[in-house]
């Protein structure tokens, strides 16, 4: 069994709650990279609304983990970019619905990404145990 470890030295807490500064992680596993994701519906598109889209983000990161065998509570790390300032309250409040764990995890505010209509992309580690 894989177990982690939440490793709290009160740095992370100064910024957002809902995180860990670090995690460890120990036991024989698999680990699932996730690459950037973003809330992107199966026709391409993104919704108008960010919240839509954040939430739609993560659904595609957990179908990604499912395919792997992995459920969002076997996410070690994260790391999250969005592309405007006045999307952060809205996301931080939708976070802690969507990740009930303590991850390590890092959120940036970008100039863009790779399609300008998109304002939000997520990337995770999962660990499995073998």
């Amino acid at each position: 069994m894989t177990t982690i470890t939440p490793i709290l030295t009160g740095v992370g807490a100064h910024i957002a709650p809902g995180y860990a500064d670090a995690v460890t992680v120990s036991g024989s596993s698999t680990q699932i990279f996730v690459s950037g994701t973003p809330g992107l519906r199966e026709d391409g598109t993104p919704p108008e609304d960010f919240t839509d889209e954040a939430r739609l983000c993560w659904a595609n990161v957990e179908n990604a983990l499912g395919k792997a065998g992995a459920t969002l509570t076997d996410i070690v790390s994260v790391r999250q970019w969005l592309t405007s300032r006045d999307d952060l309250p809205a996301y931080l409040a939708l976070f802690p619905e969507i990740i009930q764990h303590q991850p390590a995890a890092m959120l940036s505010i970008i100039d863009g990404l790779v399609w300008p209509n998109l304002r939000l992309e997520v990337e995770v580690v999962a660990i499995l145990p073998t």
